[in-house]
């Protein structure tokens, strides 16, 4: 699990594009979202690289959160339809 604290832009997606690259890609990934206050394209993109890196190695990647906002940036992306959206850590595990 990978859990993101503050904006999530551009300044930061690299940041969490390396602790991701830490993880196995054959395993099941969950990004805790539930420190985030806002996400922008570079992190969609991020999400859907990930998602797309894991499944070609047999893992599946999850987000986590209850924010309105990131929640409706992430359906507006159609992100919502390519991996699992959970509310709770919990649920995603």
């Amino acid at each position: 699990m990978v859990g993101v604290e503050g904006e999530l832009d551009l300044a930061t997606s690299a940041s969490l594009a390396e602790a991701l690259d830490a993880l196995s890609p054959a395993g099941d990934v969950v990004i805790d979202l539930g420190g985030c206050t806002f996400i922008d394209s570079s992190a969609v993109r991020l999400f859907v690289e990930t998602a797309r890196t894991a499944q070609a190695s047999g893992g599946k990647v999850s987000l986590v959160t209850r924010d309105p906002g990131i929640l409706r940036v992430l359906e507006i992306a159609a992100v919502d339809t390519l991996l699992p959206v959970h509310e709770s850590v919990d649920a995603a595990i």
